[in-house]
């Protein structure tokens, strides 16, 4: 009896190998399995570096607040130190001179020394400015003390 021919032996001629055709699809399969793989390692690549490009704009980004953070920071210091310089600038001009005080002073003496002046407007800005050296009486001063002397306002120059 004459065997009948496949399709395979029909096209090509011969007869087809079953263990050929196995193999073919054995090979087809793995190629297809480490297709699926490379594409899966290129999924994780492309992942892992969009990772570590956002670790990175997440470095930056706090490394630049911290860099903002210290020149507010030096800026506010900056802008202290100026205040303050300014306020002793305003109290050096505020005063004209210090003053120690002996066994005959009295504040109309003080007065006429520095200002020309023993009438109570002069007398008076002395103690408003030395109140805290003087205390709550300004009829009594003690030797000793060193009484700072303001500028006179515009009022009585």
């Amino acid at each position: 009896m004459a065997e009948k021919k496949g399709l395979f032996e029909k096209l090509f001629g011969k007869k087809e190998d079953p263990k050929a055709v196995k193999e073919a699809a054995r090979k087809a399969e793995e190629a297809k399995r480490q297709a699926e793989v490379a594409a899966e390692n290129a999924k994780r690549v492309e992942q892992a570096e969009r990772y570590k490009a956002e670790a990175e704009a997440r470095r930056v980004a706090a490394e630049n607040a911290k860099r903002v953070e210290q020149a507010e920071r030096y800026k506010a210091e900056a802008e202290a130190r100026k205040a303050e310089y300014e306020a002793r600038k305003a109290e050096a001009a505020a005063f004209i001179g210090e003053h120690t005080v002996t066994a005959d002073d009295t504040l109309s003496h003080i007065a006429l020394k520095f200002y020309g002046h023993a009438t109570p407007p002069y007398y008076k800005l002395i103690y408003e400015a030395n109140k805290d050296v003087i205390g709550d009486n300004m009829n009594v001063i003690v030797p000793g003390q060193v009484l700072r002397i303001p500028a006179l306002p515009e009022e009585l120059k």
